[in-house]
């Protein structure tokens, strides 16, 4: 039997950009479930958690994510690296797949490569965001838990504890990094919900479909995505 790698999705609800989006609903669904749904259909990444905080404010994000029997693990509000090391603590694993709620129209298959290739390779980080070519809202990791650790114990500034990785990004000599990069470079197209204006085009794309968001490939809703309203 193969190890297991987590897929840990971290989201909050609190957002000054574009409040409360992981908890909207679109098309009778909430934000949060769309990313849900695509994560549980991998087949190499599993179990899937949320890492979120203990804020009040997420409280009701929380309870939805437990009432559809999916993990939850809270801990500090602007502390997510805190909030892995938290999940981590409880649940000791070789690695693990880091994913950000906001990103409604993210491809298992992606997910489930970036798993592969860690299994095949063995490196400290896989990442297809080291040369940004795949759309935002298509951003994996696959972290080695010791490799986190080490990197998490020595992190001062805010924004590394924030941002979770980019102290290993910045240490290459340091840390293995093996990189995935798309066939077509996409990098400037968004298909993450950041602001209002993203959310809106995800809603008019979520619409349109005739089928759930997780049976699309990412290349083909990418072109979509930037023409919705």
């Amino acid at each position: 039997m193969e190890d297991l790698i987590p897929i840990i999705v971290q989201a909050r609800t609190g957002s000054t950009r574009c409040p409360a989006k992981v908890m909207r609903t679109v098309a009778g669904r909430r934000l949060i479930d769309y990313t849900l749904d695509a994560l549980e259909k991998c087949r190499a990444g599993r179990p899937l958690l949320v890492a979120t905080s203990d804020d009040p404010l997420d409280d009701a994000l929380a309870a939805h994510c437990t009432a559809r029997m999916v993990p939850v693990v809270r801990g500090p509000l602007l502390d997510v690296a805190g909030r892995f090391r938290k999940v981590l603590e409880g649940f000791p694993v070789d690695a693990f797949v880091r994913v950000s709620g906001d990103s409604p129209l993210i491809d298992h298959r992606l997910v489930d490569k970036a798993v592969q290739i860690f299994r095949q390779e063995r490196p400290d980080l896989v990442s297809n965001v080291v040369e940004r070519t795949f759309p935002k809202g298509q951003s994996v990791e696959v972290v080695r838990s010791c490799t986190f650790l080490k990197a998490e114990a020595e992190m001062q500034d805010p924004a590394d504890r924030e941002h979770v990785t980019t102290s290993l990004y910045r240490q290459p000599e340091r840390f293995r990094i093996v990189s995935i990069e798309a066939e077509e470079n996409q990098g400037e197209t968004s298909m993450v919900v950041d602001t209002e204006e993203d959310f809106l085009r995800f809603k008019g794309l979520a619409h349109e479909l005739q089928t759930p968001a997780w049976r699309y490939h990412w290349h083909e809703l990418a072109p979509r995505i930037a023409e919705a309203r």
